[in-house]
């Protein structure tokens, strides 16, 4: 018969791994600070380069941009252009109406996808979401 037997250690004789703590260098602690800065740096450049947040006028078009928030709290963006002002024709849009019901009741012989691209781009819309009391300037040439 085989016995085994163990034998009990001291908790002294335990081997214990030291704890280590992170040390920056001089050097470390400049690539930190600049792979933190540059992206900031970066979007700052990109961010004042686009006009910021929202342009008042977009002088390759001739579009001049209104904001406006609707009963519901949604922030819809206006685009015009100043000098065509009077002769402008628009709608506005009922529940439930889309893009393409837009195309087809103000344009039924022309394509859709081609009413919808210019109702698109004379509102600067920039997803084709309505909401019911949005104002929307169509082709006057409808």
């Amino acid at each position: 018969m085989t016995t085994a037997s163990a034998t009990a250690r001291p908790l002294s004789a335990v081997a214990h791994t030291p704890v280590t703590r992170l040390r920056l260098t001089r050097r470390g602690r400049v690539v930190l600070t600049a792979l933190t800065a540059v992206p900031l740096v970066l979007a700052a450049v990109v961010f004042s380069l686009n006009g910021g947040p929202a342009g008042a006028s977009d002088s390759a078009t001739g579009l001049d941009l209104m904001s406006y928030t609707t009963e519901s709290g949604v922030v819809a963006t206006l685009a015009y252009s100043p000098t065509d002002v009077g002769s402008a024709v628009f709608m506005t849009v009922e529940p439930g109406q889309t893009l393409w019901d837009l195309a087809e009741e103000i344009s039924p012989a022309a394509d859709p996808r081609d009413v919808v691209a210019e109702i698109k781009r004379l509102n600067a819309l920039a997803v084709e979401t309505l909401q019911p009391g949005q104002r929307l300037q169509v082709p006057a040439n409808s």
